[in-house]
């Protein structure tokens, strides 16, 4: 399992790599319902992070030779629309002025109306996309696997700029201020603005960054091969603290909530970081590697894992 649990009223959604996603009972963890992507073709795999809205989950899938970008009704399962694409989505849909705007592996953005499933409009990039895309305003920014991060408008999908990197983007794209952040594979942090795509920050970083960097004011949270979960200035890129595991952390999207971020490492253990000063609260084996972190409102914390064991507890 490689997404995020996502809570959803009494349950908690997850997305398997064997090509099902389920709706366990958030409290004794037997499930609802499930749906095989196998009823539309070859099984598919959940990367992109669910997209609650309301009663109803976007969320997409990636195959060979295609995928589908799913609406669910979340209580009882029913799909409610399905959009087929070659090779899928590896990536992470956002809502931007009321619709889905989703970017699939061969290049393609597209916003989609999420009631009905209709789209709106697409364009078409030069290559695959396969990093999430960040929105701020009215524009949406996407980051293709030949180097170029473009600025569409989010009405329209015409482009606003493009900006060519010296190296492919390794990071999904976050917003942090008046400039677009993201992380490439040659170990560099990229600060681009907003409204121009002009680079006004570079920052070499100890290893190369990937996963989702994670903006929670003051601090931009971000990871790197070398085993960092580094604490950031997200304006000057200074270091404000840092934790190292012996390998990779593998909870590519760490969990921030209640003052404290967390994160999973190859080691199996979860480990919770104050996120100001990064004082270690607690570490221990969970006893699977874990992957995809959720938490619910009244405090529990989910835990999915890459041999696909599912876990919930109190910090």
């Amino acid at each position: 399992m490689f997404i995020s649990p996502t809570v959803a009223g009494e349950a908690v959604l997850i997305g398997s790599c064997a090509g099902s996603l389920y709706a366990l009972d958030r409290k004794a963890g037997t499930p609802r319902w499930s749906y095989d992507t196998k009823a539309d073709g070859a099984a598919a795999q959940f990367h992109g992070e669910p997209l609650l809205l309301g009663k109803r989950v976007i969320i997409p899938t990636d195959a060979d030779p295609k995928g589908h970008l799913y609406a669910f009704d979340t209580a009882s399962g029913e799909p409610l629309w399905k959009l087929p694409f070659e090779r899928g989505i590896t990536t992470t849909p956002l809502l931007v002025e009321g619709r889905v705007i989703a970017a699939t592996a061969r290049g393609e953005v597209l916003a989609v109306d999420p009631s009905r499933g209709e789209v709106a409009w697409r364009v078409a990039l030069a290559a695959d996309i396969r990093v999430s895309p960040a929105a701020a305003g009215k524009r949406i920014f996407v980051a293709d696997n030949t180097n170029k991060v473009v600025a569409l408008d989010a009405a329209t999908g015409a482009a606003v700029w493009r900006t060519t990197l010296a190296a492919r983007p390794n990071t999904a794209l976050v917003v942090a201020g008046k400039t677009l952040v993201l992380g490439t594979m040659d170990g560099d942090l990229h600060w681009l603005a907003l409204d121009s795509g002009k680079e006004t920050k570079r920052l070499r970083l100890d290893g190369m960054p990937y996963g989702t960097p994670i903006l929670a004011p003051p601090l931009l949270y971000v990871l790197t091969s070398k085993g960092s979960l580094l604490a950031l200035d997200p304006e000057s890129g200074a270091t404000r603290w840092k934790h190292e595991t012996p390998r990779e952390w593998t909870t590519y999207r760490p969990l921030v909530s209640d003052g404290i971020i967390i994160a999973g490492s190859e080691e199996k253990d979860l480990c919770a970081f104050d996120r100001l000063t990064g004082e270690t609260r607690w570490c221990r084996d969970v006893g699977q590697v874990p992957r995809g972190l959720g938490m619910s409102g009244d405090g529990v914390l989910y835990v999915g894992s890459l041999s696909g064991v599912v876990q919930s507890f109190r910090p």
